[in-house]
């Protein structure tokens, strides 16, 4: 299945540099195939899994720098906390109600570095 996520947006002609994507039955290996299927320098993907109005894990995944600019941001969004290592930030969050927002987060981001 994670493979199948990865391809499908690989597979979008004119694919979004932002991808995200919620998986309540999913796990951190779930996750990490995601993250290595679509590539850390294609996009900006925040994946996460668990209750999507509670608690659950998430990775941000994409260029090294623009990650461990943005995730803390993130973590803050998701009232979590993680780590950055290596163009990945993982971390736990206590409200993944807040997804659209640390999507927005992303966006944003995107927004300022094609305007630079």
């Amino acid at each position: 299945v994670a493979v199948l996520e990865a391809q499908r947006y690989k597979s979008q002609p004119n694919r979004d540099p932002v991808f995200c994507l919620h998986r309540k039955e999913g796990d951190s290996e779930f996750m990490n195939i995601v993250a290595n299927e679509i590539g850390n320098e294609n996009a900006l993907v925040l994946l996460s899994v668990g209750d999507e109005k509670g608690a659950g894990t998430f990775l941000l995944s994409g260029p090294a720098d623009v990650v461990e600019a943005v995730g803390p941001k993130v973590a803050e969004v998701l009232e979590g906390k993680g780590a950055a290592k290596r163009g990945r930030f993982q971390g736990k969050a206590t409200k993944l109600s807040n997804l659209k927002m640390a999507e927005d987060v992303l966006r944003e981001h995107f927004k300022t570095q094609q305007a630079a």
